[in-house]
Order: structure tokens, then sequence, then C-alpha cells
């Protein structure tokens, strides 16, 4: 059913996302909306499964009713002058947003390093893979991310503090390169934007309220499920639809890595040919 299907879309830089924590005995549930201004789309995802999916050619409100078990809530999107106003009620209580709750603050410290590339050949396709050591209270993961993964992370990530003055505080993504003008796949190339991701994803972590924003907390966390689960996902929204880990794995027997941007990110980088891995000394 639609409340199974995965969240995994690339609505651009137009997106604004909202998340609601939801305390239910000694369960907790997160509430995310995801609204595109300029389609109209919105997306409602619990605990990071759609439930709803919506287009709106005139962009106008719209109550999101959701349920979680047996209780119900809702989300209201209202239009205040020319903006746009969120908020989530549960079981007709209000739901305080977690960006804009000050309450709602759990800091940990984490440290990025990313050591090596590897370059591979995907159906065609020469693609750059960085692995990426995340280490939190002296735990390290290990994730294989491409560019473009980094880049709807940090879309989804800029959403979730549309209208907070912590946005610009957000350190910038590595702008794109323009691919006739310059060679994606040379050691210098690779060895600048490495460094200047890893940059990027240490100053993240120093900004108050991301380590603990939901698009975070999947982005740099593992999860499998099953090949037949891995085969229910419902396509892309208004631009190019792509796993946001680029991590799929096809081979019998083996996982297929959750693709919504809940909880997508991946432990093996997509199988190709011709693979390259090169290592860079620290500097």
């Amino acid at each position: 059913g639609k409340g199974e299907r995965e969240a995994d879309y690339a609505m651009g830089s137009t997106i604004t996302s909202r998340s609601w924590r939801i305390l239910d005995g000694e369960e907790t549930h997160i509430v995310q909306l995801r609204h595109n201004n300029v389609s109209g789309r919105r997306v409602l995802l619990i605990d990071g499964k759609v439930v709803t999916n919506s287009l709106k050619i005139m962009d106008a409100e719209e109550n999101m009713r959701f349920r979680i078990g047996s209780k119900s809530g809702v989300v209201m999107i209202r239009i205040q002058y020319f903006s746009f106003t969120y908020e989530c009620r549960y079981e007709g209580q209000p739901v305080p947003e977690m960006t804009f709750d000050i309450r709602d603050h759990e800091e940990k410290e984490y440290s990025c390093t990313i050591p090596s590339v590897s370059i591979r050949t995907v159906n065609g396709k020469k693609v750059a893979v960085f692995r990426v050591e995340m280490t939190c209270d002296g735990k390290t993961e290990t994730f294989n991310k491409r560019y473009r993964d980094f880049a709807t992370f940090d879309a989804y990530l800029r959403g979730g503090f549309d209208g907070h003055h912590l946005l610009q505080n957000l350190p910038h993504l590595p702008p794109k390169q323009v691919y006739l003008l310059t060679d994606h796949f040379s050691k210098p190339f690779l060895s600048e934007r490495r460094k200047q991701l890893e940059m990027y994803v240490n100053k993240l972590v120093k900004v108050p309220k991301v380590v603990t924003n939901p698009d975070f907390v999947a982005f740099f966390t593992k999860r499998q499920r099953t090949r037949s689960e891995g085969k229910r996902n419902n396509g892309q929204l208004d631009s190019k639809s792509s796993n946001p880990s680029g991590d799929n794995s096809n081979k019998k027997g083996e996982t297929d890595e959750y693709e919504d941007m809940y909880a997508h990110a991946s432990a093996s980088a997509p199988e190709g040919e011709g693979m390259v891995d090169i290592n860079f000394d620290k500097d």
C-alpha cells in the first residue's frame, strides 16, 4: 500500500521540510512534510514511509491526515499573506516542530573523514563513489556516497531550516562543475572535491539542530531491507528521481538498501566494472 512506499525524491532547492517528533507511550515517531513551493507537490512521511502524496496545481491550503496505530493526526498547511505556515496536531493536541522547538535539543559530537574514492562503470556510465567515515561517540561507520547523494541531502536539510535563523549558518555544498570544462575523474579534481565534502560535513555537524535533524540521521544511518521490499518504489516527484545513497545491490541472496531519504544510507556502493580505487594521503 502507499503507506509502505519509500520516499526517494529529489524535489529541488524549492522544498520546505518540517518535522515533528511524536511521543506515544514508549514509542517515538517522526512525522515529516516535504512541500515543493513551486510545483505544489506535498509528501507526508511517517518514520520515513510515504503516507500521503498530493499535487496541488494551484498551490493551496490542505489538511494532510494520518494515523499511527489507532490514533490520528493531521498536518495543516495554511497560507498567511504570501507564505505558508505548517502545524501538526496529534489526537487534537499541537506538536512542536523539531527545528523551531528550543526544547528539542540533543547534540552529539561527530567527525568526518573521506579517505578514498572508487571510480566505477555502472550501466555504461562512469561514477565516482566516496568512502565516507563518520565517527560519533568513539564509533565509526562507513558509507559510500556519490556527489548527487550529498546534493539531495543538502536540499532536504536546507528545507528543514527554511525560515529559521540557523539557515544562514549552514555551510554551502561544494558547487557542481561543468563536465565539458572539468575532468571529473582526475585525481586532482577528486582530491579537491574530497577535501571540500569533508570540510562541508565537519562544518555542518557544528551547527545546532543539524545532527538531530531526521534527514541527517537518515543520511548517516544504515538500514537494510529485502530485495522484494526494494522493488516497492513509486518513482519520482518533480525532477529526476535518484537513490540518494546511490547504493543499490542486485546480487541474488543479498539485500537492497533502503532508498527513502529517512534511511537510505548504505554500506556498499553500486556494483560496476573497471573499478579503480584512489586513496588520498592526509593533507
